[in-house]
C-alpha cells in the first residue's frame, strides 16, 4: 500500500464558475453571493462590508468570502475600486479552508493580478470543441493554482510576524468596526508597532488620507446615510457615528459637504418614518430604509434585517402602532377593513401590485422624492441585463424558450410576464413558450396562472425553472412533482435544461430580480 493511501486528509473540490473584472464608477455596488468567491482589489481605496463585517479596500487586498451573503462594495473619496470578482462552488472541503471570510495582504499584487487576468481570458475562450475541453481543463489546474497561493499566502501571515502594511491594514479594519468610539491616532500607531509619523505616512500611502481625516470621513459617510434614511434627531446621528459634541460635529459636516446636516438632510428629500406591507424590495432600490415591513418580506430579503422591524402576520395593527409610522404603504390586495385599519394608524397609500416593477418604482419614486434613483436603478438593470445576454450567446441560441413555475398555498402555477418571468423574457431575452405567450395575450398584466400538473407539457419552453419551497407542504408537493412521468417525461428535463430554485427568487422586487439575473446566469452558463 502506497503512502498516499494513508494520507488522512483529502484535499478540496473547487470548480470555478464565474471571473469578472470590475471598476465601481457608482458610489457603491452590491452583489449576492449563492457562491463562494474571491475578491481582489487591483485599484483605487474604499471599504468592503458583508452582514456588519466591515474591511477597508485598496490594491492588493484579497477577500476570501462565504457563499450566501450579501457583498457591499463603497468607493474612497481619491479614486474607485477596481477588483476581480471570482466566483467558485466548493464540491468538497473537508478541512473547511473556505468556511469563514478571511483577508490578506497579497505581496507583490502584481502576481495576482497577472494569474487572475490570464483566468479572465482563458474563460473567454470556452467552447464545445476538443480544444476548448483541454482549455477547460487548464483554465481549472490554473484556478486551483491561484487559490492555492492565496490559501498558502493566509496561513503564512497567521504564523508569522505581520509586516509593516498588514499593521496598518489591521488599524485601518478597526476604524471601520470602531468608528463611533473613541478613537486616539497616536494608540493606533502605537499598536502597529511604529512611530506616528511612520504610522500616518504608511496609513496616506494605503488610503489617499491622514489617519484624522479619513476617520472623519467615515463617520461623516455614515451620518450622510443616516439623514436621508431616517428621521433621528442631528444630536442622535451625531452620537451614533461617532461625534460626541454635536456642534463640532454640524461644523465638520458642513466643512466636507458644504451644507449643514439638516440641509442635507432636506436636499435629499428625507423620508418620512415608512411601514411599508410587501415593498420593501422598492424602497431599498431608492435608497429608503423603512422603519419596519410585514415579517415575510424580511425572509425575502435578509439584507434587510439589521434595522427594518418586522411585524407579525396576519398583521399585527397594536405592533405597527406602537412603530408610530408617518406613512403606511400598502399592496391593492388588501381587504378593505384592513386599509381603513391601517389608515386610523397613519396616512395610507395603496400601491397598486398588478403594475409592473418599473411601475411601481417610478411611482414610489414619485411619492417619496426620489424619481430620479427609481430612474437610475431601471436603467442600471437593462444594461446589467445587456451584459447577461451578451455573458449568455454562445449557451442560449435565439428563439429559445423558456417558463417557470411554483408551487404555492398548495397549488401549481405557472408564471407569466412578471415575478419569475420578467427575469426570463425582459432580462435575459427568452421568449415565452407559446402556451405562456397565450396566456399573457388573454391578459397583459397577468402575473401567474394556476393550473393541473397534466398542463404542465402546454407550458413548458425548451428551458424551464421550477421554483421549489424547502419546507412544508407545498415542498413536499413539489417534491411529488418531479417524481411525477409527467415531470419526467418532458424534454427539456430530459435534456438537462430544467433547473430546481429556490421559491423565494419569486418574489417580485427591484432587489431580488437583481440577485436572481445573476443567479438565472450562473446557472445556465453551468448547463449542458
Amino acid at each position: 500500500m502506497s503512502q498516499l493511501e494513508h494520507t488522512p486528509h483529502t484535499p478540496p473540490i473547487l470548480v470555478l464558475n464565474e471571473i469578472e473584472r470590475r471598476t465601481t464608477f457608482d458610489r457603491e455596488a452590491s452583489y449576492w453571493l449563492d457562491l463562494h468567491a474571491l475578491l481582489f482589489i487591483s485599484g483605487g481605496n474604499g471599504e468592503v462590508t458583508l452582514d456588519g463585517w466591515r474591511q477597508h479596500a485598496s490594491r492588493g487586498k484579497c477577500f476570501l468570502l462565504r457563499a450566501n451573503q450579501t457583498l457591499h462594495l463603497h468607493n474612497g473619496e481619491t479614486e474607485p475600486l477596481a477588483y476581480f470578482l471570482v466566483l467558485f462552488s466548493i464540491q468538497q472541503d473537508t478541512a473547511e479552508l473556505l468556511a469563514r471570510n478571511e483577508t490578506l495582504v497579497f505581496e507583490p499584487c502584481s502576481r495576482l493580478e497577472e494569474q487572475l487576468e490570464e483566468l479572465l481570458v482563458s474563460s473567454r475562450r470556452r467552447n464545445d470543441s476538443d480544444e476548448g475541453r483541454l482549455n477547460d481543463f487548464q483554465l481549472h489546474i490554473r484556478f486551483q493554482t491561484m487559490l492555492y497561493e492565496v490559501l498558502h499566502k493566509l496561513h503564512s501571515d497567521k504564523q508569522g510576524a505581520e509586516n509593516a502594511r498588514q499593521s496598518v491594514e489591521r488599524t485601518i479594519d478597526y476604524l471601520h468596526r470602531a468608528y463611533r468610539e473613541e478613537i486616539e491616532i497616536g494608540r493606533l500607531a502605537h499598536e502597529a508597532n511604529m512611530s506616528r509619523w511612520q504610522y500616518g505616512s504608511l496609513f496616506k500611502s494605503l488610503t489617499g488620507q491622514t489617519p484624522a481625516r479619513y476617520l472623519n470621513s467615515l463617520r461623516i459617510e455614515q451620518a450622510k446615510t443616516l439623514l436621508a434614511t431616517s428621521s433621528a434627531r442631528i444630536h442622535d446621528i451625531a452620537a451614533r457615528v461617532g461625534f460626541r459634541d454635536e456642534y463640532y460635529f454640524s461644523r465638520r459636516f458642513k466643512q466636507t459637504t458644504g451644507m449643514s446636516p439638516t440641509q442635507f438632510a432636506h436636499s435629499r428629500g428625507q423620508s418620512p418614518r415608512i411601514f411599508s406591507i410587501q415593498y420593501l424590495g422598492e424602497l431599498l432600490a431608492l435608497g429608503i430604509r423603512p422603519i419596519g415591513t410585514n415579517r415575510s418580506m424580511l425572509s425575502a430579503l435578509p439584507e434587510a434585517c439589521t434595522d427594518v422591524l418586522p411585524v407579525d402576520e396576519p398583521l399585527d395593527i397594536g405592533q405597527l402602532t406602537e412603530l408610530n409610522p408617518d406613512l403606511i404603504l400598502y399592496p391593492s390586495f388588501v381587504p378593505d377593513e384592513l386599509a381603513r385599519q391601517l389608515k386610523n394608524v397613519a396616512p395610507a397609500i395603496e400601491i397598486d401590485w398588478n403594475a409592473d416593477v418599473y411601475t411601481r418604482l417610478q411611482q414610489l419614486g414619485l411619492l417619496l422624492n426620489r424619481a430620479k434613483e427609481a430612474d437610475e436603478w431601471i436603467d442600471r438593470y437593462k444594461a446589467k441585463a445587456l451584459r447577461a445576454k451578451r455573458l449568455l450567446k454562445d449557451t442560449v441560441r435565439e428563439g429559445e424558450t423558456a417558463s417557470a413555475f411554483i408551487v404555492h398555498a398548495d397549488g401549481l402555477f405557472v408564471y407569466a410576464g412578471h415575478h419569475f418571468g420578467h427575469t426570463l423574457y425582459q432580462g435575459l431575452g427568452f421568449e415565452p413558450s407559446p402556451g405562456v405567450c397565450e396566456l399573457m395575450e388573454r391578459n397583459r398584466n397577468v402575473k401567474w396562472q394556476e393550473i393541473r400538473l397534466e398542463d404542465i407539457p402546454y407550458y413548458a419552453g425548451d428551458r424551464i425553472f421550477f421554483a421549489l419551497p424547502g419546507q412544508g407542504g407545498d415542498a413536499r408537493k413539489g417534491r411529488e412533482m418531479l417524481r411525477h412521468p409527467i415531470w419526467r417525461n418532458l424534454t427539456a428535463v430530459r435534456e438537462g435544461k430544467s433547473y430546481i430554485v429556490k421559491d423565494y427568487w419569486a418574489n417580485y422586487n427591484p432587489v431580488t430580480l437583481d440577485k436572481h439575473l445573476d443567479d438565472t446566469v450562473r446557472r445556465l452558463l453551468r448547463s449542458p
